[in-house]
């Protein structure tokens, strides 16, 4: 084989068109769309055309879909499918409607794809980094243009059936503004930011580099006045400097997702003084919030209802109860820990399901390619920020940690090393590696 047709295996062209690379720009619909939905929600709405908002997580189902009628799926995998098909008929039976469980697979759409499509997003990975660069840098600017400038979407709202939805969400903290940036609310931005810093920094092998990337990250974390995600962040950064201790880390990721399961069982466990809540400091009356009030409403509720063991179902639990709320569950809409929402929904398999990051962990790990170590710092900040977010919520979440499934499914460690070399996905550099 000649160099120049080495060099095309390797390194695809951008305008070459085959799958691989339709996922790919599926994957990066989604990654776009997220990064400016507030702003593209506001002027969308101008010229009426914000339906085409809806299209990547539908191009999610439909390639899901389609992915999942050749793609040789492990056990694991498939027996995750048929628990869906479960949950979604007990939701019905709790008396979630069609559109409740329509509008819930519909939210979980980037994270079903992410999975089964992992292989052929990764193997335009250099495409793939080459967006996830630009939009950290949209969304640095659209965060200093949400703090030194008025734009026209700020606080902008809009109708969807009888219930009105935030396209931007113009809200304060402690005096301070909580950007939002081109994105919707203040949260998701700092998920972005927080995200595509951890990505690039590791695909950057000069450390003077990284320190920029994660300052710079950190920084504008700070700014969004987001706290858990910047917690998050400084948490990800230190555990990803361990990774090479073996022992370390895996004690570390055991540590983070047990302290993930044990801070609601402490919520509901132990009664805390109310005044907390107003008189605690500003920092931790959102925590005193969950602990006092959120996690114990959600789990007295599912235990009255008998849910506990079985959970509430795929369409009774999370946003589709506020768009579509069904009578006498609306306390269902969130609960601001992902092991309470994976509980709410799927019962004690849920918790099973998230205990499963472990083994994730340690494989992405164990893995030799950079593109598993920024899965891996990806999944770390995603497990810690779920300490007290919904996380299945976020769109851009889902999508990477669906990879990030579908990556640690694919066999091991050495098995896929040699798939990798034999298929030329070898490392591909996404960033200039600066030395």
């Amino acid at each position: 084989m000649s160099k120049s047709a080495l060099s095309s295996t390797e390194r695809p062209s951008i305008l070459t068109f085959n799958k691989s690379t339709l996922i790919v720009w599926v994957a990066i619909s989604v990654i776009v769309s997220e990064t400016f939905a507030g702003a593209l929600r506001y002027y969308f709405d101008q010229v009426g055309v914000s339906p085409l908002l809806y299209l990547p997580k539908f191009a999610c189902l439909l390639f899901f879909t389609l992915e999942l009628l050749r793609y040789k799926a492990t056990r694991i995998l498939w027996m995750s499918l048929l628990l869906l098909m479960l949950s979604i008929a007990l939701a019905m039976l709790h008396g979630a409607s069609v559109t409740n469980v329509a509008f819930s697979l519909y939210n979980f759409s980037p994270l079903l794809f992410g999975a089964v499509c992992s292989e052929h997003i990764l193997y335009r990975k250099q495409l793939l980094g080459r967006v996830i660069v630009v939009c950290m840098a949209a969304s640095v600017m659209g965060l200093l243009l949400d703090k030194f400038t008025t734009v026209p979407w700020k606080g902008y709202s809009y109708m969807l059936g009888n219930t009105e939805l935030a396209g931007n969400t113009a809200w304060a903290a402690d005096e301070f503004d909580r950007l939002a940036g081109f994105t919707r609310v203040s949260n998701a931005l700092s998920t972005l930011l927080a995200v595509y810093s951890l990505y690039m920094a590791m695909f950057t092998r000069s450390r003077v580099m990284i320190c920029i990337i994660a300052a710079v990250g950190f920084c504008t974390i700070v700014l969004t006045t987001s706290k858990a995600p910047a917690a998050a962040f400084a948490i990800t950064l230190g555990v990803m400097a361990l990774s090479r201790l073996r022992w370390t880390s895996s004690s570390v990721f055991v540590v983070i997702v047990a302290i993930g399961l044990l801070l609601p069982i402490i919520g509901v466990s132990f009664d805390f003084d109310p005044a907390k809540i107003t008189s605690g400091e500003s920092s931790l009356m959102s925590l005193y919030d969950r602990l006092i009030n959120t996690w114990p409403n959600v789990a007295q509720f599912l235990y009255h209802q008998g849910w506990s063991l079985t959970g509430a179902g795929v369409g009774m639990f999370g946003s589709s109860q506020i768009m579509f709320p069904v009578p006498g569950a609306a306390i269902l809409s969130g609960s601001d820990s992902s092991v309470m929402y994976l509980w709410g929904t799927f019962g004690i398999i849920g918790i099973g399901l998230y205990i499963l990051q472990i083994p994730m962990f340690f494989i992405l790990r164990d893995r030799p390619s950079r593109m598993d170590n920024a899965l891996l710092a990806i999944s770390v900040f995603i497990c810690v920020t779920s300490w007290t977010t919904d996380m299945f919520e976020i769109t851009l979440s889902n999508l990477l940690m669906g990879i990030a499934i579908g990556r640690a499914l694919a066999g091991s460690p050495s098995a896929a090393a040699v798939t990798t070399k034999a298929q030329g996905l070898g490392e591909l550099s996404v960033l200039p590696e600066l030395r």
